[in-house]
């Protein structure tokens, strides 16, 4: 196999801020994961090319620390959570509409540096730019 089938073969890598260090790192979609949402709407690929970068890039808050079974890589250790509200959201014909209203996107990535998980969840209603119960799930906000 040659280095461009490999590469294609291990996802896309994309830019992340590091909280730590305000820095840019790489966080990589895994190319089976990629294949898994290709595979169930038009929508969902627009949210993996378009939204999980801008959260990535510009979250809202970082959390580190999961504490709920069901936010874990099974694969791995989960690291941390990335949340943000993005500029749009998308139907699943790939139809580009505003934002869910009261909803959050969050994107957890796991301790090797691979985003495993991204979705829409309800906000706390407290603070729209946070996920609901985020005092409970997560050990600690780093962002």
């Amino acid at each position: 196999m040659n280095h461009e089938q490999e590469h294609r073969r291990t996802g896309i890598l994309l830019d992340a801020i590091d909280p730590a260090t305000g820095q840019v790192i790489k966080v990589q979609l895994s190319h089976q994961r990629l294949q898994s949402v290709a595979s169930r709407s038009k929508g969902q690929v627009l949210e993996a090319g378009y939204i999980v970068p801008e959260i990535l890039q510009h979250p809202t808050a970082i959390f580190e620390g999961l504490t709920q079974e069901e936010d874990e890589d099974r694969r791995g250790v989960g690291w941390r959570c990335y949340c943000g509200a993005p500029s749009v959201s998308y139907r699943t014909d790939g139809t580009e509409q505003n934002p869910f209203p009261r909803q959050v996107y969050l994107v957890f990535v796991n301790h090797e540096g691979i985003a495993y998980n991204w979705r829409w969840e309800r906000s706390d209603p407290e603070d729209n730019r946070l996920p609901e119960n985020h005092k409970r799930r997560f050990k600690r906000k780093v962002l």
